[in-house]
C-alpha cells in the first residue's frame, strides 16, 4: 500500500499544470482502486457550489461544467459532514442526486472522502462502480490518507495556475500570511535557499554562458571527489559489488552523462547553473518513476541526492559572488537571519518566510532594521515569485504578486503616508522627554539592541535606557568564544551611550535557534535542551568571563543591569548571584575601584519558562526587577512552534492564559515592589498597550522604530481609564 501510494503521489507531483495534475489524480487512483470512475469535485467559493474538475469514467463534456450547490447529493453530504461516505447502492441513499448527462446513470458503489488541508475542505474525492460493491476498511484507509496527502499538492497547483495567470494578464495573485511586521514594501522578488534544497531553486537567467558552464563543472569535479572518498572510505567495509555503486554515482556526474545534459540546458535557456541542474534532475527522476520496475523507481532518489550534492557546491561558489543591483524582498522557505545579513541594507525592502513567525530571529532582525515581514504562507510556490514585482502588506498581512499599476499607485500613496506620520509622531516626542498618561502615570520605554546596532545608537534619543541588549548576537558573529577584552568593549560603548540611563545586557542566550558555529549543540528538542543560563552554569568559564566583562565595562558608568535567561528553577539564580558576587570582588580587588566607581549592578530574572510563573513570589524576593519575555512564554504555556506553520494559530498573544499569567507575575511582584519589564513582540504592539499599562508594566522595551508610536498611545488616555478596560477582559 505504501509503494502504492508513494507511486500516486510521484505521478500527481510531476503532474505541472493544474489541470494536467488532476486528470493525473483521477487516472491513477482509479486504476489503483480498480474502480469505474474517480471524480474530483473542488470547491468555488465566490459561487458556493462544487464543481467536477475531473474525472475518469464520466462524461468528458461536463467537465468543468457540472456543479453541485454545497448540500446536494452524496458529494454535497460529504463536504457538509467532512467524512467519508461509504454505500454500495448510490440509489437507495438519502442524499442521492446523479448528475445530469454524466454518464454515471446506474452506478451503484459510492465512496467518498473530503480533501481537507489545514482545516479547510476544499473539495471531495469520489470512487464509484457500476457493480454493487462494498468498500472495504482498507479501501478506505487508502482513500482517506491519499486525499490527506493529495491536498497539499492540489493547492500548491492551483496557487501556481492562480500566480502564472496573474503574470500573464497583469492582474493580481494574493496569498494571506499567519503573522506579519507592519509596513509596506514594493520591489521585486529574490528567492534564497537553503544548500541543497534542488527543488527551491528558481529559474533565474544568466549573463555569461561559458563563466556558468565553468562553475557547474567545478561543482562536478568536488561531486566526483566526494564519491571517490566515499569509496576510499569504505573499501574495508563493503563488498565489491556495493563499492562499485560509488563508481556508478562518479560516473553519472562525468561529463558524457549528466554534466553535458546540464551544460546544453544552459546554452540553450541561457540560465543560471543552480536552474539548468534542478531541470535536468527533475526529468531524470521522472523519467525512472514512470517505469513499472520498483527497484528501478528506487534509483530516482539516488539521482535526486546527485543533484543535491551537486547544488550544494554549487551554491558554496555562488555565495562568493552574489551581488544586489536593485531593491529587493528577500524571500526563503525558512528565512534566517544569516540569509539577511547577506544583503546589503539599503538594497533589502522586506522579507518573507514561507515558514516561521514574527518572534522568529529572523523576523527579530527585520523589525530592528525597520523592515516589513510576511511570516508563514502556506502552500505559496517560492520558484514563481522569483524577479517577480511583488506588494508586501504588512498591515493587511497579505502578499500580492505581480499587482497592476494601479494597486501599486495605491500603495505606493499608502508609504508615503506612512512615512509622513511616523515623521510626525518622532518629532513631536521631543528629545528625552517623560512618556505618561494623560492623569500623570509614567512607564519607561526602552530600547532591544543587538551588538550591530551600537554603530548608531547615539541616534536613539527620547527612549529611558535599554531594556534588552542580546549579548548573544556578538558570539554569534564571532569564530570563537569571544574574550574579556573584546565583550568589554562592546559593553563598555553600549553602557556609555546611555549615561544615567539602564542598560540591561542579558547574558548569553544560545540554544534554540540561536546557534554558535563553532559551538555545535545536537538536540532533538533544541527549545527544551540546552539553552540560556543553563549552557551560562554548566560552562562557568564562559560565563564568569562574561561576568568579568560586564563589570569592568560598568567602571564609572553605574547603569549596568544584568538579565539572566530561561530562568527556570531557584537554584538556577542563586547559583548565578553566587558567581557574580564572586566575579564582583574579583574585579573590585584587580583594579583598585571603591563600590561608589562600581555599584553592585542590578540583577533581573527573565520569566519566559512556565515553571518561573508559579515560582514568581520566590524569584521576586531575589532579584532587583523582572523582565517577561513574552514571545517564549507564549510558546511555551501553548507547547507551540512558533516557527510552525501548522500550528502557529495557537500562537495567541491576546490569549486569556498569557494575560492571566502576565496578571499573575505583575500582581507578585508589585507586592514585592519590584519593577517588572516587558520584553518580546508584544511590548511594541499598539492593540496591547493599554492592557499592559493596567496591569501595572513599568518599563516596555521595544525596536526604536516602534517607541514613537507606543509613546503616543500612552499620551492619548489616562491611568484610569486603561485600568477600566482591563476590568472588561
Amino acid at each position: 500500500m505504501l509503494n502504492l501510494l508513494r507511486h500516486i503521489v510521484q505521478k500527481v507531483n510531476a503532474a505541472g499544470d493544474l489541470q494536467n495534475t488532476f486528470q493525473v489524480l483521477v487516472e491513477q487512483t482509479c486504476q489503483a482502486m480498480q474502480a469505474d470512475i474517480c471524480s474530483v469535485y473542488l470547491v468555488d467559493d465566490e459561487q458556493k457550489h462544487l464543481s467536477l474538475v475531473a474525472s475518469q469514467g464520466l462524461n468528458k463534456a461536463i467537465i468543468g461544467k457540472a456543479t453541485l450547490t454545497l448540500e446536494q447529493g452524496i458529494v454535497g453530504q460529504v463536504y457538509q459532514k467532512e467524512e467519508f461516505i461509504n454505500t454500495d447502492d448510490a440509489s437507495s441513499h438519502e442524499a442521492f442526486h446523479p448528475l445530469a448527462n454524466s454518464g454515471e446513470e446506474g452506478a451503484k458503489a459510492f465512496l467518498g472522502v473530503p480533501l481537507i488541508h489545514h482545516r479547510q475542505v476544499l473539495g471531495v474525492l469520489v470512487l464509484q462502480q457500476f457493480s454493487r460493491r462494498k468498500f472495504t476498511e482498507d479501501d478506505i484507509s487508502f482513500l482517506i490518507t491519499l486525499s490527506a496527502q493529495l491536498a497539499g499538492i492540489i493547492v500548491n497547483a492551483e496557487n501556481r495556475a492562480n500566480i502564472s495567470e496573474a503574470i500573464k494578464s497583469s492582474t493580481n495573485a494574493e496569498f494571506n500570511v499567519v503573522a506579519a511586521i507592519p509596513g509596506i514594501a514594493i520591489a521585486s522578488g529574490w528567492v534564497v535557499t537553503a544548500p541543497g534544497i534542488l527543488e527551491k531553486i528558481p529559474d533565474r537567467p544568466c549573463s555569461d554562458v561559458d563563466a556558468e558552464i565553468q562553475t557547474l563543472r567545478q561543482a562536478l569535479k568536488k561531486a566526483r571527489q566526494e564519491f571517490r572518498d566515499m569509496r576510499k572510505n569504505l573499501e574495508h567495509d563493503l563488498p565489491k559489488q556495493q563499492l562499485a555503486l560509488f563508481s556508478a554515482f562518479e560516473a553519472m556526474l562525468s561529463h558524457n552523462s549528466l554534466g553535458r545534459k546540464i551544460e546544453r540546458r544552459i546554452t540553450r535557456d541561457q540560465i543560471w547553473a543552480p536552474a539548468a541542474l534542478r531541470h535536468t534532475i527533475e526529468e531524470s527522476v521522472q523519467q525512472f518513476y514512470e517505469l513499472e520496475d520498483d527497484y528501478l523507481q528506487e534509483r530516482a532518489v539516488d539521482i535526486l541526492d546527485l543533484g543535491r550534492r551537486v547544488l550544494a557546491h554549487l551554491q558554496k561558489h555562488k555565495l562568493r559572488k552574489k551581488t544586489y543591483t536593485k531593491n529587493i524582498i528577500l524571500i526563503a522557505e525558512n528565512l534566517t537571519s544569516a540569509m539577511i545579513a547577506e544583503v546589503p541594507p539599503a538594497r533589502l525592502k522586506g522579507i518573507i518566510s514561507l515558514q516561521g513567525s514574527t518572534t522568529s530571529h529572523a523576523a527579530i532582525v527585520a523589525r530592528s532594521m525597520g523592515i516589513p515581514a510576511l511570516m508563514g504562507i502556506r502552500d505559496c510556490p517560492l520558484d514563481l515569485l522569483e524577479n517577480r514585482q511583488l506588494v508586501l502588506d504588512g498591515y493587511g498581512k497579505k502578499l500580492l504578486v505581480s499587482p497592476s499599476r494601479k494597486i501599486i499607485a495605491e500603495f505606493r500613496t499608502r508609504q508615503a503616508k506612512e512615512e509622513l506620520f511616523l515623521g510626525k509622531i518622532s518629532q513631536s516626542s521631543g528629545k528625552r522627554v517623560h512618556t505618561k498618561t494623560k492623569d500623570g502615570h509614567k512607564i519607561q520605554l526602552l530600547l532591544n539592541v543587538s551588538p550591530f546596532d551600537t554603530e548608531h545608537l547615539e541616534n536613539s534619543i527620547r527612549v529611558d535606557g535599554v531594556g534588552l541588549y542580546r549579548t548573544e548576537y556578538l558570539f554569534m558573529q564571532s569564530k570563537s568564544f569571544p574574550g574579556e577584552q573584546e565583550q568589554y568593549e562592546e559593553y563598555r560603548k553600549v553602557l556609555a551611550t546611555f549615561p544615567n540611563q539602564p542598560v540591561v545586557l542579558r547574558t548569553l542566550d544560545a540554544g534554540g535557534d540561536k546557534h554558535l558555529p563553532y559551538f555545535p549543540i545536537t538536540e532533538d528538542n533544541p527549545f527544551l535542551g540546552w539553552r540560556g543560563i543553563r549552557i551560562s552554569l554548566d560552562h562557568p568559564e564562559i560565563f564568569i568571563t562574561q561576568l568579568r566583562a560586564m563589570l569592568r565595562a560598568n567602571i564609572d558608568h553605574g547603569n549596568l543591569h544584568i538579565s539572566l535567561p530561561m530562568i527556570s528553577t531557584l537554584n538556577e539564580i542563586d547559583q548565578s548571584m553566587e558567581l557574580l558576587h564572586q566575579v564582583y570582588d574579583e574585579v573590585r580587588s584587580e583594579e583598585g575601584i571603591t563600590k561608589k566607581r562600581l555599584p553592585f549592578p542590578k540583577v533581573g530574572a527573565v520569566i519566559e519558562v512556565p515553571s518561573a510563573v508559579y515560582l514568581i513570589r520566590q524569584i521576586v524576593k531575589r532579584v532587583d526587577f523582572i523582565s517577561i519575555g513574552s514571545n517564549d512564554l507564549t510558546q511555551y504555556l501553548f507547547a507551540t512552534d512558533r516557527n510552525n506553520t501548522r500550528v502557529s494559530y495557537l500562537y495567541n498573544a491576546f490569549h486569556p492564559a498569557i494575560l492571566l499569567a502576565f496578571s499573575e507575575i505583575c500582581d507578585a511582584a508589585h507586592q514585592a515592589k519590584t519593577p517588572v519589564h516587558i520584553c518580546g513582540e508584544i511590548a511594541g504592539n499598539p492593540l496591547a498597550t493599554i492592557l499592559l499599562l493596567a496591569m501595572g508594566m513599568n518599563a516596555f522595551s521595544m525596536n526604536i522604530r516602534t517607541i514613537p508610536k507606543i509613546r503616543q498611545i500612552v499620551r492619548s488616555f489616562t491611568y484610569k481609564d486603561a485600568n477600566k478596560v482591563l476590568s472588561k477582559v
